[in-house]
């Protein structure tokens, strides 16, 4: 299993609270975002990470240095971070022929969380928090006959269940190896300003894609400054009383 963390991007309304950094170095309890998801999957037996880079590569890299023990680190440079997160996982494209679990490298979860999502049942599979309260901002996940069928922003009517996706997508080598062709398809046809999540659909179309819920666990995607409070405040404290 190998882990592709997407951490290019410019994160421009953190930019004042990162002191200009990449948001993946923003950190919660002393340790960046990104240290702490390396770290955790070392800790859950991910032997491989390919973490994409773009805005402030050099400082993220000095940062994470060799990666965990145990661990082999690659890097894979973005230089078009600033279209869309498509691009960033195109980048890392050679991982995307075995067994991977591509991941925002934004979030603050418990190592739990990785667990459930690489012990489940299902060789392709989501992580889905069906307690959120939608905003329009969430990437929606939603179900029916207990698959997922689609990911839409702020979601739609008509499914038996919604939740918001985490960011983290486990597919087993067949259906990477798929994702990998559906990406081609989109960069040839010149969609490079989209996210990675808008090419999920044709995705999910194809291949059976299931779910492990995690409404009981904290976790928070960090994308304003009032998320790293929170994380900081809430979710930490919450993450730190699981794991003890």
């Amino acid at each position: 299993m190998t882990a592709i963390l997407l951490a290019a991007g410019l994160g421009k309304r953190l930019l004042g609270t990162s002191g200009g950094r990449p948001k993946c170095l923003i950190e919660v309890g002393g340790k960046s975002l990104l240290a702490r998801l390396l770290e955790d999957l070392a800790a859950v037996g991910v032997r491989e990470a390919v973490v994409v880079v773009g805005f402030g590569e050099e400082a993220v890299r000095a940062a994470i240095g060799a990666g965990p023990a145990g661990m082999r680190l690659r890097w894979v440079s973005n230089p078009r971070y600033r279209e869309g997160a498509i691009l960033s996982l195109w980048a890392a494209r050679d991982a995307l022929d075995g067994p991977v679990v591509v991941m925002d490298a934004d979030v603050l979860c418990p190592r739990t969380m990785l667990a459930r999502l690489l012990g489940s049942p299902h060789e392709n599979c989501f992580l889905l928090d069906g307690a959120v309260e939608p905003t329009g901002e969430e990437q929606m996940l939603l179900v029916r006959d207990g698959r997922v069928c689609d990911i839409v922003r702020g979601g739609a009517p008509g499914y038996e269940l919604a939740g918001e996706s985490v960011g983290f997508l486990r597919l087993s080598a067949e259906a990477a190896r798929l994702l990998r062709e559906l990406l081609a398809r989109r960069i040839a046809a010149g969609d490079t300003g989209i996210e990675h999540e808008e090419v999920y659909p044709e995705l999910l179309a194809r291949v059976p894609v299931g779910f492990e819920r995690v409404d009981d666990l904290p976790w928070i995607e960090v994308d304003f400054p009032e998320d790293v409070v929170r994380a900081e405040r809430h979710v930490l404290p919450r993450i730190a009383a699981l794991e003890r």
